[in-house]
């Protein structure tokens, strides 16, 4: 056998290397993570293991993510040569509004109407009678957008707008467009549509992240209406349709007034990363601010490519200053720490604090890591219920009579962290109702979920939960 003897000073030359691999390992880690434990997890590991810890530390420990996204997705955006960010001189709205304000430097935007639409049958009927009316331009962002007969009759009216002389674009996410078959992709890009994928995956060049994926959903109508929420395009929410056992439950919502300009704004900074343009374009909003407003909505964009965890840092100060109740309906639950100690902390307070969850969720591992994580949320005395199917995807979260944030993200690290976002916050003691009556509706038929509950599931699956709830902030 083949064996080489180092000498004493190459031994030395190559024990200090070592050691110095090692020590910046886990200074890098010292300095660069933002939990304790982890930190210190990765330093013991680098210091205790000579040139494997470090090397597993290079590879699975340094987060890319918020350093890829910042370099591939600037944080520009289309210029408002209009900008009116003041907040409104009503004072109702205060001090809940000035946590948004805070975190996004931006005021409220009046809002003429907001409605409200649940599953794709009360939705995609809407959509497609604006799609149908526009004169001037059409702007479509989806995650999934499949090739159904939902999806093909989205695919018609764009195709038709677009031989009206309408300007119509569509952005669909690299990786939602292909993952959930069948995929509309190759139709809308032959169909002759100004189509765009968001960070396409591909082979050649190597372009296969998972993370940096475009949650959003928007559409924009003639600058005039704008519709986001949970609702992707397909027959999946279709509740209504017979053989149709995968249908999710959700809710979208439909905006006109001054709203609809950040809408728009949002998407076409979305536009500008795809198509590969640098700079800020002007962007001139067709949309008046009222000062007689009675709804004001603030839209947030949050992804990897800001300096600030947005939506989460918007959800702790919000959870700070409910008075009444806090009520969260979403897919997939796993708050971090700062999360679950300001619902807890709004618990200790006497705020009604429910949080509504889907019995089983559409993705194995993220559902095992929340089940995981549903023991502590009890053990903090907080109130969950669960939804029976079919499958809630339902993204809302109601404080008090007034305050209402919607969107795209759920409360997960994916969402809050790994992932491009959307959420508006709207002030409306009209929508608050109208979203109180829908949770109450979801509650009447829910279970509340107990300890027992927990403790009757098998040693062997509670095992696979724990060790799913690891890889948390990657589900």
């Amino acid at each position: 056998m083949f064996s080489y003897q180092f000498d004493t000073p190459t031994l030395l030359i190559l024990s200090l290397f070592i050691a110095c691999l090692s020590l910046l390992a886990a200074a890098h880690a010292l300095l660069g993570k933002r939990d304790s434990k982890a930190a210190l997890a990765w330093v013991a590991f680098c210091l205790v293991i000579p040139v494997y810890g470090p090397l597993i530390y290079l590879v699975f420990g340094i987060n890319r993510t918020s350093d890829k996204a910042q370099e591939i997705y600037p944080a520009s955006s289309p210029i408002d040569a209009r900008k009116s960010l003041q907040n409104p001189e009503a004072a109702r709205q205060h001090p809940m509004s000035r946590v948004g304000e805070a975190v996004t430097g931006h005021g409220l935007r009046s809002c003429d109407d907001v409605k409200m639409l649940e599953n794709g049958e009360a939705l995609y009927p809407r959509m497609l009678q604006d799609i149908a009316a526009a004169t001037d331009r059409v702007y479509c962002s989806t995650y999934i957008f499949q090739r159904d007969e939902t999806g093909l009759q989205f695919l018609n009216a764009l195709i038709e707008a677009r031989n009206r002389g309408v300007d119509v674009r569509v952005i669909l996410d690299g990786l939602g467009g292909i993952a959930y078959p069948p995929v509309i992709g190759k139709v809308l890009a032959k169909s002759g549509l100004n189509y765009k994928q968001f960070n396409p995956i591909t082979l050649l060049p190597p372009s296969l992240h998972v993370n940096m994926r475009n949650h959003r959903k928007i559409l924009i109508v003639d600058g005039d209406i704008a519709f986001t929420g949970g609702h992707n395009i397909g027959d999946r929410h279709l509740v209504q349709k017979p053989n149709n056992p995968k249908c999710a439950r959700d809710l979208h919502f439909r905006f006109t007034g001054k709203s609809v300009d950040d809408l728009e704004r949002a998407f076409l900074k979305d536009w500008l990363h795809c198509t590969g343009e640098t700079g800020a374009a002007e962007f001139t909003p067709g949309n008046s601010q009222r000062s007689d407003a009675e709804i004001w909505t603030r839209v947030i964009m949050d992804g990897p490519n800001e300096n600030l965890d947005k939506l989460n840092d918007l959800l702790v100060g919000m959870l700070a200053l409910a008075r009444k109740r806090i009520w969260i309906m979403t897919p997939y639950f796993l708050p971090g720490l700062d999360l679950i100690g300001a619902l807890v902390s709004a618990k200790l307070r006497g705020v009604d604090v429910k949080i509504l969850l889907p019995e089983r969720t559409n993705i194995h591992l993220a559902h095992w890591a929340a089940q995981h994580n549903l023991r502590h949320i009890l053990a903090r005395d907080l109130a969950v219920f669960l939804q029976p199917a079919p499958f809630i995807h339902t993204k809302a979260l109601l404080i008090d009579d007034e305050y209402t944030l919607i969107g795209s993200a759920n409360l997960d690290p994916r969402s809050l962290r790994l992932n491009f976002e959307l959420g508006v916050e709207i002030f409306d003691p009209r929508l608050a109702n109208q979203l109180a009556q829908y949770f109450a509706e979801k509650l009447a038929a829910a279970r509340p979920l107990s300890e027992p509950m927990l403790d009757a599931v098998p040693a062997w699956m509670r095992v696979r939960n724990a060790l799913a709830w690891l890889f948390s902030p990657y589900l």
